[in-house]
């Protein structure tokens, strides 16, 4: 996908550093993530869904990375493995370009093909920024965790700080993971029943 003055392309592995390097801008900030750290490639790409990665690079040097998205699993349960959480990133020397945008709706189209049926991001209210680009995509306001943990690290360590949940339901698909399991595993669970006596 090529935009007026970037492109966005698949995820490769060779990324990772500059995508590390650009998370880590984000957590200067204070309200990007909980987390203090950056995961490793082997962590990363353990908890993504690596068809859900994409990277904004310049026009011309793919190369550059100037942002990324992925989506990770909300749960490792089969019935909800349509609703995956979006993270955005954004080089803060590429910020005002349309970079968050563009990768953003890569990712919605994505998970769109993907059979995906919801998305949510889970926001620091204070980041304002990305509070008013999910609701751009039609990402609306379901609740807020109270003081759902402390932070470790940055301008705001120590403080309790509120999550707030936006959600952007999609097309349902006509079958999902936890049917197909169903239906797979049933003629087994059929045979291990036992005939109920008389």
């Amino acid at each position: 996908m090529t935009k007026s003055n970037f492109a966005i392309r698949p995820f490769r592995a060779e990324d990772y550093p500059q995508i590390e390097d650009i998370y880590l801008q984000g957590l200067v900030t204070g309200n990007a993530s909980y987390e203090h750290r950056a995961m490793t490639l082997e962590e990363f790409v353990d908890g993504k869904n690596m068809d859900t990665v994409f990277v904004a690079v310049e026009l011309y040097d793919d190369s550059k990375v100037i942002g990324w998205v992925s989506g990770a699993p909300i749960s490792q349960r089969p019935v909800l493995a349509g609703v995956l959480e979006d993270s955005i990133y954004i080089d803060s020397n590429a910020q005002g370009r349309g970079v968050a945008s563009g990768l953003l709706d890569r990712f919605i189209d994505a998970c769109q093909e993907l059979g995906m049926w919801a998305i949510h991001s889970w926001i620091f209210p204070e980041n304002e920024g990305s509070v008013k680009l999910h609701v751009s995509r039609g990402f609306e306001e379901v609740g807020t965790y109270k003081h759902l943990a402390k932070m470790t690290y940055g301008p705001r360590a120590g403080e309790w700080r509120d999550t707030v949940v936006y959600q952007k339901l999609l097309p349902k698909p006509e079958k999902v993971t936890a049917e197909e399991e169903f239906e797979h595993t049933a003629s087994e669970r059929i045979k291990a029943q036992r005939p109920l006596k008389a």
